[in-house]
């Protein structure tokens, strides 16, 4: 099991903006940097090889919060939590800290708002075969 903290402002990956001519590029400003903090920090736990096989990834973002919610206790609103996911899979890919995240094969995600540094807590499991 390989658990780490990255710090920073968690962003999706999935939402595109049309330039014309079929030109596609990702709508989010901060999802750049924040696919580069998680890339090196996951580099920092690759052992010999990329983990391969049944993987379970499990992650806990924290957003930062807000002065006044409507969501309350949880962010219930954007980003999509799935589209968060999705820049840590491929984060952990480009790392080859996993080789490929279509290994995961078991995924629990939950967004909170950040009580004090908001970032991403990111586990990853081997499961048997």
């Amino acid at each position: 099991m390989i658990t780490f903290f990255v710090a920073g402002d968690p962003a999706p990956q999935g939402s595109k903006v049309s330039y014309g001519k079929g030109r596609m590029v990702e709508s989010s400003k901060k999802l750049k940097p924040w696919r580069e903090r998680v890339t090196s920090e996951a580099k920092t736990h690759v052992l010999d090889e990329p983990l391969d096989g049944h993987l379970r990834l499990i992650v806990n973002f924290y957003l930062p919060a807000p002065a006044m919610s409507r969501f309350g206790s949880r962010p219930a609103g954007t980003p999509d939590l799935d589209k968060l996911v999705r820049a840590i899979g491929d984060a952990l890919t480009q790392s080859k800290l996993i080789k490929d995240d279509a290994r995961i094969v078991s995924l629990i995600a939950h967004k909170h708002w950040a009580l004090d540094t908001p970032g991403a807590e990111i586990t990853i499991e081997r499961l048997p075969v």
